[in-house]
């Protein structure tokens, strides 16, 4: 069976085409931008897909707004899936409250615990960067959450009484202008910790897993990663697809 996915994140969503259990295409769009729900509903009418599956981390008011704007036809066949859901598969770390671990994260684990039998980590870098590691008798150990760069370019621009665009971004470690000492620091907070996390992680387990990295910045974290990484832009429908078995 052919049939959609739509990933609700905080900054944008993806919308993802699953054609026999492989997700072929995956698509970003802007929350201001309406016209790839009205796209998508033509599809599923051509199409006649009869689910589309869903992963949300919005709050409940802002993923109400969302749906509220969804033609009838599209929000009649949404199927969402949260952290309890993956519990089928994995063995999620939160133990006390389930549902207050991101179900982006939880899925992300799922959809890589497919892909190898060894133990696994999975960074997503999105609005923030999320680690977590998974061992090979699918235990969800836990991670950690750390800010993107630019959640720290924003905390630092509120401060500012100038734009930022009113200075050039030079990469240099000897930075000369505000900007480039903010930016050059950020991007060394955001993605340098990542090294720090898994030394730490690795040491604790005696062992290099699997790392799968998905996410908007995933290119930072490649680049700026000094262990061997595995891109897989579509992990989270993977772990759907996985899920809707």
């Amino acid at each position: 069976m052919n049939f959609y996915a739509i990933d609700f994140g905080h900054t944008n969503y993806k919308i993802a085409f699953i054609e026999n259990g492989n997700v072929v295409s995956v698509n970003t769009n802007n929350y201001q931008d309406k016209f790839a729900f009205s796209e998508l509903n033509v599809k599923i009418k051509e199409s006649g897909c009869k689910k589309i599956l869903c992963c949300n981390v919005l709050s409940k008011f802002n993923i109400e707004k969302v749906l509220e704007e969804l033609p009838f036809e599209l929000k009649n066949i949404l199927k969402f899936f949260n952290s309890k859901d993956c519990q089928k598969y994995i063995s999620l770390a939160y133990k006390k409250n389930i549902n207050r671990l991101g179900a982006d994260r939880a899925i992300n684990l799922v959809g890589a615990s497919k892909k190898t039998k060894a133990d696994l980590v999975v960074i997503d870098a999105g609005t923030a960067t999320t680690i977590d590691y998974l061992d090979s008798d699918q235990n969800h150990l836990g991670g950690i959450i750390v800010p993107s760069k630019n959640i720290i370019d924003n905390v630092f621009s509120e401060m500012l009484d100038f734009s930022f665009s009113d200075e050039e971004f030079v990469d240099n470690i000897f930075s000369t202008n505000t900007r480039s000492c903010i930016e050059n620091g950020s991007i060394i907070s955001a993605y340098g910790v990542i090294n720090n996390v898994l030394d730490k992680m690795f040491e604790i387990k005696k062992n290099i897993p699997k790392i799968y990295v998905t996410g908007g910045n995933a290119k930072h974290i490649i680049d700026n990663c000094n262990y061997p990484i595995i891109h897989v832009e579509s992990l989270l429908f993977d772990g759907l697809v996985v899920l809707d078995v």
